[in-house]
């Protein structure tokens, strides 16, 4: 090693490192024709870490673990060309101390190489210090090659540390200033480490760093082992007096390699960039120009014009112009920390002015604010009476409007029963668009109130109407008021989505998300965000809608002791259970418990949200198989349900849907037929045919008839839901899939047939896309319909499918 330059040898060597050994012999090969002597040095120095190489007889050997009496190897911590480290333990008493154990290789390492070693572990049992890694043993192994054990840090590298756990700038500058001062403590004992860098600088699980490796260290004043050990240094972090072969270098070598690597945790790279060319990096090391100061190339926020000078003083090219020692730049980095006026920019005009302001600016900045808020305050508390004043005028006009309301309905009508709710809701909409004395924003605000009331009776395009003049009104203030105005969009997309008009309620809640986020309105951005969710739901776009509704979720949470927060955090819940259950209907379950707890918990006992989260738990159960479990919950909700909603209720058909889902599972087709009647004609006479959810039961009671052994029945009516499905560009989708293979089981069961049964298996092959009971339940379509074609020529009734289903129940509870 005397001979060769160490750096190359180093460079050579991890290259054909992480090389396979029949590319590795090549590049030997080749090297050997090059450069015999570098070839034979790294040759040397793969030998000792044990890889393959040709006429290596005894590498194995050479590879084997130490034996050391009191201590027993785990596993191997690192190695380089030279040695081993080993995380070992060894007995002390009736306790057990791990330790990081480093051993010279036998044969690897030259005589001054071997006194090196010997010099590092005398070097340590100098050194106390908290930021150090302490010297707890030393000696020779049973071949007797040298070893010492240090204290076994845990941890990871500097820089794998802040950047894994997204340390800011304080954190970063904390444990630069406690390594500087670990080196410090080692400069006073007249140690120079001499290889600073974050690979030797370890952070354990407690966040304190420790220092490593005083492999080439040197005491103050002792003569180098050889001439050649400068070339040992990581020429990445070596000050230029390295590089240049200055055996005389003191402490300043520190002072400039802790530079290197403050530059390094405040930038993520290098002072001189990022090149591989140890001659590029030779020339920037040496180049006399001033490095780029660390805020040009910043990763992190807070570096300022402070942190420029004391890592650009760090970093001079002459060691007289860094700072006299590592304590130095400890005490100044610990000035910054404090906001203190730093030494590296003693002597700039202003500097201390400036900073006597920044360190004090609250006092400061007291003073002439509080000259300012003398003028301020009357004017502030004008404003606030004036605001107290319209939220009494908004109040009283609102209880006007609702009295009102029914005073201007005669006597003789409200008697007779004439008049209906909506017909005055209906009548007042008109009575304030005609309106001029009361002020727009008080019309507006009392116009919404009606919309609330008349889309609670269902009379969704009337209370368009309204909240159309309200938007009207606001928007014609010449003084806008962005989170009203917001609120009346968000209203107005609730009545477009109730109207069937999705693009619009996707527009309207857009433009209410654009004035919300330049407003402070919680409330009715949580209303806002869960409408978008819930639209894009509907549009098909699964994914922004469940990103959406976990935005809501993390608003929520925070939320949880207001009403509307709570509201929201239930309804986002829900609505991802519902899009669990086509995934996973355990993990929906799981969901709805905890939302469900969480209610209990905030003594929420609403049943216009509790009704549906407590069926589509019973759902989940359903789909995984635990009808006896489902069976008592779902009887108690369709309870509650009848009792709450009106007969044409959306979220009344949801329930009775999920329970006749359950009957027929259950093998009680004439209930399930009977609920889902009684519910389309329900749905039909409240003169909504398109609703999405009457479509559902309409299917569902295509499948009971099926149960039921009403084969033609069944065909006649899936017909018609997958000719709606189609309609509505959804065709292919797994539900009209289903649809599909129950039309062909329905057809086998009329015209057992070898054709028919064809029909049914290519249904089948969709199988894979079904979700919930589909999945278990169609799996006896198939053999119920070969068992028709080989057995019958007529269908084999209904016994046989319930039998069946009950079979797969009885096997899940």
């Amino acid at each position: 090693m005397t001979d060769v330059d160490y750096q190359r040898c180093k460079d050579r060597f991890l290259a054909l490192l992480e090389m396979d050994a029949a590319e590795r012999d090549a590049q030997l090969h080749t090297l050997q024709s090059e450069d015999a002597a570098l070839a034979e040095a790294v040759r040397r120095q793969l030998e000792a870490a044990g890889l393959h190489l040709p006429a290596l007889d005894q590498a194995d050997a050479q590879a084997a673990p130490p034996a050391i009496a009191q201590y027993r190897l785990l596993r191997e911590l690192g190695r380089g060309g030279m040695g081993r480290v080993w995380l070992a333990e060894r007995q002390l008493g009736d306790a057990t101390q791990k330790v990081a154990l480093k051993q010279i290789l036998p044969g690897a390492w030259t005589t001054a190489d071997r006194r090196r070693f010997e010099r590092e572990r005398r070097i340590l049992a100098g050194l106390e210090h908290p930021y150090i890694a302490a010297l707890v043993d030393g000696g020779t192994d049973a071949d007797g090659a040298p070893y010492l054990a240090t204290v076994y840090v845990d941890g990871e590298r500097l820089d794998d540390y802040v950047g894994r756990h997204r340390c800011d700038i304080s954190a970063r500058i904390q444990l630069v200033a406690k390594v500087a001062a670990a080196v410090a403590h080692a400069h006073r004992q007249m140690v120079v480490h001499r290889d600073l860098k974050p690979a030797n600088i370890l952070v354990g699980a407690d966040g304190e760093p420790k220092l490593l490796d005083f492999g080439i260290a040197r005491l103050l004043g002792e003569e180098a082992l050889t001439q050649t050990q400068n070339s040992r240094m990581t020429l990445r972090y070596a000050a230029p007096e390295q590089v240049r072969g200055d055996e005389a270098g003191g402490v300043a070598i520190d002072v400039y390699a802790l530079g290197v690597v403050l530059y390094e945790l405040l930038t993520g790279v290098s002072p001189y960039g990022e090149t591989s060319n140890p001659s590029a990096l030779i020339a920037a090391i040496l180049d006399e120009s001033a490095t780029v100061p660390p805020s040009t190339h910043a990763t992190v926020a807070g570096i300022d014009a402070d942190l420029d000078a004391i890592a650009l003083r760090a970093l001079r090219k002459r060691p007289h112009e860094r700072y006299a020692s590592a304590e130095a730049l400890a005490a100044d980095l610990g000035r910054w920390l404090r906001r203190e006026p730093v030494e590296a920019r003693r002597g700039e005009r202003g500097y201390r002015v400036r900073t006597f302001i920044r360190r004090r600016w609250p006092w400061v900045a007291a003073a002439v604010v509080l000259a300012a808020l003398i003028t301020w305050h009357t004017i502030a508390l004008d404003r606030q009476l004036r605001e107290v004043q319209r939220e009494r005028d908004h109040a009283q006009a609102l209880a006007d409007y609702f009295g009102e309301l029914f005073m201007a309905a005669r006597p003789a009508d409200t008697e007779r029963g004439e008049v209906s709710a909506r017909e005055l809701l209906e009548r007042s909409v008109e009575k304030l668009r005609a309106d001029t004395k009361q002020a727009p924003q008080t019309r507006a605000a009392l116009l919404l109130a009606a919309n609330a009331a008349l889309s609670q009776l269902g009379r969704h395009k009337e209370g368009a109407a309204a909240s159309d003049l309200a938007i009207e009104l606001l928007e014609s203030m010449p003084q806008k008021d962005p989170a009203a105005l917001a609120g009346a969009y968000v209203e107005r997309a609730s009545d477009a989505y109730k109207l069937g008009d999705l693009p619009g309620a996707r527009r309207y809640v857009g433009q209410a998300l654009e004035l919300l986020a330049t407003v402070d309105a919680p409330d009715t951005l949580l209303t806002a965000q869960q409408q978008a969710a819930v639209y894009a739901d509907d549009a098909g776009e699964s994914a922004v809608a469940r990103a959406g509704y976990e935005r809501v979720l993390a608003i929520a949470r925070t939320r949880l002791d207001t009403p509307r927060g709570m509201r929201s955090y239930l309804s986002a819940q829900t609505n991802l259970s519902i899009a669990d259950l086509r995934i996973d209907s355990a993990i929906a379950e799981k969901r709805l418990r905890e939302a469900l707890e969480v209610a209990a918990a905030g003594g929420y006992d609403a049943p216009n949200l509790l009704l549906p989260m407590k069926a589509y738990l019973a759902r989940s159960l359903v789909n995984q198989r635990k009808l006896t479990e489902a069976r008592p919950l779902h009887e108690a909700v369709l309870r509650e349900a009848r009792e709450f909603y009106g007969p044409g209720d959306p979220w009344l058909g949801v329930i009775i849907f999920h329970y006749a889902t359950l009957a027929l599972l259950d093998g009680r087709a004439a209930e399930a037929i009977g609920l889902l009647d009684a519910r389309i004609a329900d749905v039909d006479a409240a003169q909504m045919p398109g609703n999405d959810s009457l479509w559902s039961d309409r299917g569902l009671r295509g499948t009971a008839a099926l149960m039921h052994g009403d084969w033609q029945d069944a065909i006649t009516r899936l017909e018609a839901v997958l000719e709606r499905r189609r309609q509505r560009g959804r065709g292919n989708a797994p539900a009209a899939r289903f649809d599909m293979a129950q039309i062909a089981y329905a057809r086998c069961r009329l015209d057992p047939t070898p054709a028919t049964r064809a029909q049914l298996a290519e249904a089948m092959t969709y199988a894979k896309d079904w979700s919930g009971w589909a999945v278990w339940l169609a799996k006896d379509l198939t053999a119920l319909c070969d068992k028709a074609v080989g057995e019958f020529r007529i269908g084999m009734g209904t016994a046989e499918l319930v039998r069946r289903s009950k079979r797969h129940t009885s096997a899940a509870d």
